[in-house]
């Protein structure tokens, strides 16, 4: 810290002002008066335990009894040795509480301590007290995802980075205390969907717009290729101001968890395609006919069994190539599928037999019947098609019309010749 006007060791500096922001922060000054405790002594040992817990405090404190100053600080106001295990738990309690005691009496009642430290907390506080906005960082980290190492702009407010060492920490501190982000997930973490919001001091934030945006983008990841990508959770912390608002980190569930699965990966030269069919999904946002299909082809990374993930995925061509019927037909289903996905008569064929085995399979999961195919590969098929024909719509809006397509089928014409994908 400081001896002399001196700083003896600026890593430990830097873990000392960390600590004392999130102390601080954790304790809540914003609503006390700026005066002199009535019991100092009572605040030290009603806050000491949960300061205790705060990360910065246990980084500091092991910087600090690891480092030379540590080991010399423990001296009483003599300078004789303090090495009662007793006594030098009381002498950290007033070293690590007598900042907070500092901010809280102001400037103008210094205690013997670091002057210039008090002063720039107090400045901080001060500034925190008059802003009239909150700015929140929020990150989406992404599940079973490797992301290229250069930040990709997907809009103007939303960016795909990779994670800090810091936010990595930070997630596995919440983990630790049985938060949204479990710790095992953190380990397969680098990357993240990264925004900030801005409102007013006193208003309560609200998630939901983020949300949605998020599921956008995760939406887009998916629609692009196979892998588990997914958001387990959408981690909110304060940015500015530095002091004077409660709940620094917020953690909510993610819009779009995936399960365990093969990983995705996303080259650098897929950045662009992803932003354009990110600007397509928002464009396509309110197509009442893709909500349903979009929603269960998304439900289907969270299922683990492969026969629910299929059921989801008919689920999900039912509402876009049946919207006209109200009985399930395979045979119609199926052909229209082909028809509107595949761009020759060799794989209108292929897509027309997949499609048929993968709608009798489904049908033997639904009745209890045992299973003459593969329901793993039947699903994954499934899905793969599935995910044709919600790119080819989302990218050409109102290009799957199912009259367009019958006719097509009646005459014997190709998806691009009656308007359908290509």
């Amino acid at each position: 810290m400081r001896v002399a006007g001196e700083v003896r060791d600026p890593g430990l500096w830097s873990h000392y002002v960390a600590y004392m922001k999130a102390a601080l922060a954790l304790i809540g000054k914003h609503e006390i008066e700026r005066r002199e405790h009535p019991n100092a002594f009572w605040l030290v040992v009603r806050l000491f335990e949960p300061l205790q817990k705060l990360p910065e405090f246990q980084a500091f404190h092991a910087h600090m009894v690891s480092s030379s100053l540590g080991e010399s600080a423990f001296v009483d106001a003599g300078g004789n040795p303090i090495r009662e295990p007793e006594s030098q738990s009381h002498w950290l309690m007033n070293f690590y509480m007598m900042p907070i005691l500092t901010a809280y009496i102001g400037p103008d009642l210094m205690l013997d301590f670091d002057e210039c430290l008090a002063k720039a907390v107090y400045t901080d506080l001060e500034a925190s007290l008059e802003c009239t906005q909150a700015v929140y960082s929020v990150v989406a980290p992404l599940q079973h995802f490797e992301g290229p190492d250069q930040e990709v702009e997907l809009d103007a407010t939303m960016a795909l980075r990779r994670l800090s060492e810091d936010e990595i920490q930070h997630f596995w501190h919440l983990g630790e205390f049985g938060g949204i982000v479990e710790r095992s997930q953190t380990l397969s973490m680098s990357s993240c969907l990264a925004t900030c919001v801005v409102t007013e001091r006193n208003a309560p934030t609200n998630l939901s717009e983020v949300h949605g945006r998020v599921w956008r983008v995760v939406t887009a990841l998916r629609l692009l290729k196979s892998g588990q990508v997914g958001v387990p959770a959408v981690i909110q912390r304060l940015r500015e101001p530095a002091f004077g608002l409660p709940g620094g980190t917020v953690g909510t569930s993610g819009p779009s968890p995936a399960a365990l699965g093969p990983s995705y990966t996303l080259l650098p030269e897929e950045s662009e395609p992803l932003i354009a069919m990110c600007r397509a999904l928002a464009k396509a946002a309110s197509a009442e006919h893709l909500r349903v299909p979009l929603r269960r082809f998304n439900y289907a990374y969270e299922r683990t069994r492969p026969e629910d993930r299929l059921i989801d995925h008919w689920v999900a061509l039912e509402a876009l190539f049946l919207p006209d019927i109200s009985q399930e037909l395979s045979f119609r289903a199926s052909l229209r599928i082909a028809y509107y996905v595949a761009g020759t008569p060799d794989e209108r064929e292929e897509v027309f037999r997949k499609m048929r085995l993968s709608y009798d399979t489904r049908s033997d999961v639904v009745h209890g019947q045992r299973l003459k195919a593969d329901v793993s590969e039947v699903a994954s098929d499934t899905e793969e098609i599935l995910r044709r024909a919600l790119r080819a719509e989302v990218v050409n809006p109102g290009s799957l019309n199912v009259d367009r397509l019958d006719a097509a089928i009646a005459r014997g014409q190709g998806a691009a010749q009656s308007g359908g994908a290509r």
